[in-house]
């Protein structure tokens, strides 16, 4: 875009419908010339952050830099907050005799946003929209309005932009214009039900897309006595045709929020069930992950070395730490309920503070320290069946015996390998969303942002914002966060 055309968008304002405001922060003209002309070097570092969570594991991690101190350059404030699909939690597990539940379907709280260039765009459950925002001003480009609520944040891939919305469609416009390219219906009908004041279809599509080797993996599902839909189809033209396309029917399941993806499987959360597993190249079910009381959630995160993180089911301070679906074996991250993992570090929330260990020792010893404690339950377990019969020998009872003794051992040496792994750790009451800009740990919080510097953990500063910082983006020097009373506002160096 030409110096003139960006002092043409500085100096209009295009009108943001009826049921998003917008307000901007104008700065001097002189600043946007500078900026301009300086926009190379200001940005050297500048990524895109083209899907949810920044990639397809949803690693929140980038490696755009951020220069401090930032300001606040626009805010956009939705009229309404958003309208999530589900109920809050039930106040408290009478059964169990637990309080303080949290929302196990949490997945829509907030209208996230990717950002592409000189564009964000995000999905609205309040005026049934996907919208593009100029990243620089804050002005409306373009809207697309569907038959119902947009949940989850768009997928941008080579110049288009996936979605999907409660009107059952899955859809792919030209990212510039909003154009419509094609738009998928998985439901083999259009019953329509009620929900949230507003007809939605019997089989939404709440997954959102994910877009990897050029096909279009979603779902589509609400009720579990009823066939939900995972589907793969052609990224171009928007069927199910080519190798490595499917649409299966799958029962007893309810595919909600944002899918994750390795190289070889996808990764299916089920908010009040076990995430699901299924082989990514023909949609094969794999199992699931999870066990006992930590199942559940709609939190999802898996790392470079496949090991898949889940949690944040209606029992606070659990994560489910799971290799693969081959190998059963989960680990407990006790007390945790969020995990940020870089080439270095593993970054965690647990209890009132966020603590760095160091990476891939910490998962690793935590995988060995569950190997190591079940082994010992397992042959506790024997001893106990021995110590009953009679006829044993003593030598097979002390055999036994060492064996505990030596896994003991061995357990409390990974114990002191783990707390060798800390690097840091800061007070930090309560985390919404974790990001890793660079050497920048970003916590979002209850009314702000909090930078960390990585190698120390010193704070380096926090920005204001309303309500909860539940979704954070980095691209292309700026900060965009998306907050619970539905306001996205933008942060850049000044």
């Amino acid at each position: 875009m030409s110096n003139h055309k960006y002092y043409q968008a500085f100096q209009s304002a295009l009108p943001s419908g009826t049921l998003i405001r917008h307000s901007l922060k104008l700065l001097p003209q002189s600043f946007y010339i500078l900026l301009i002309v300086l926009n190379g070097n200001l940005v050297s570092h500048a990524t895109d952050w083209p899907t949810y969570q920044h990639d397809n594991r949803r690693s929140a991690v980038t490696p755009d830099k951020l220069t401090f101190p930032l300001q606040q350059i626009w805010i956009r404030q939705s009229e309404s907050q958003p309208r999530p699909a589900w109920a809050r939690p039930a106040k408290w597990d009478a059964y169990a005799e637990v309080k303080g539940l949290q929302a196990m379907r949490n997945y829509d709280h907030a209208f996230y946003t990717i950002a592409v260039g000189d564009a964000i765009w995000f999905g609205s459950s309040v005026d049934d929209a996907v919208h593009c925002i100029d990243a620089i001003t804050g002005q409306e480009r373009w809207v697309f309005f569907t038959d119902g609520a947009v949940r989850i944040a768009p997928t941008w891939h080579a110049g288009k932009v996936y979605f999907g919305s409660d009107d059952g469609f899955v859809y792919c416009l030209e990212a510039k214009t909003g154009a419509l390219i094609w738009k998928y219906q998985a439901a083999e009908n259009d019953r329509l039900i009620p929900n949230n004041g507003k007809l939605i279809s019997s089989w939404p599509c709440r997954t959102g897309v994910l877009v990897q080797n050029n096909k279009a993996y979603f779902g589509a599902s609400l009720l579990p006595w009823q066939p939900s839909w995972l589907c793969a189809i052609n990224a171009e033209s928007g069927e199910v045709e080519g190798s490595g396309t499917y649409k299966i029917p799958l029962p007893k399941m309810t595919l909600e929020a944002s899918m994750l993806a390795s190289d070889t499987d996808l990764y299916v959360l089920q908010g009040r069930s076990f995430p699901a597993l299924f082989q990514l190249a023909d949609g094969k079910f794999k199992g699931v992950s999870g066990e006992g009381r930590q199942g559940g959630g709609a939190y999802g995160y898996l790392t470079e070395d496949s090991d898949f993180v889940s949690g944040l089911g209606s029992l606070r301070g659990a994560l489910v730490l799971h290799k693969d679906a081959e190998n059963p074996q989960t680990v407990i991250l006790e007390g945790a309920d969020r995990i940020l993992v870089s080439d270095q570090y593993a970054f965690l929330h647990s209890g009132k503070e966020i603590s760095a260990f160091g990476h891939p020792q910490y998962l690793a010893l935590n995988r060995r320290s569950a190997t190591l404690h079940a082994l010992q339950a397992s042959l506790q377990s024997e001893l106990a069946k021995q110590l009953k019969v009679r006829e044993k020998s003593k030598s097979e009872i002390e055999d036994l015996q060492n064996k505990i003794q030596a896994t003991q051992k061995d357990i409390l040496k990974v114990t002191t390998l783990l707390k060798k792994c800390l690097r840091w750790r800061v007070p930090f009451p309560e985390v919404h969303s974790f990001v890793l800009a660079d050497d920048t740990l970003l916590a979002g919080s209850d009314h702000k942002v909090v930078a960390i510097d990585v190698a120390s953990g010193e704070i380096l500063g926090d920005l204001k914002v309303e309500g909860k910082a539940l979704g954070l983006t980095v691209a292309n020097g700026r900060l965009f966060v998306s907050t619970s009373t539905g306001a996205i506002y933008c942060f850049a160096t000044n």
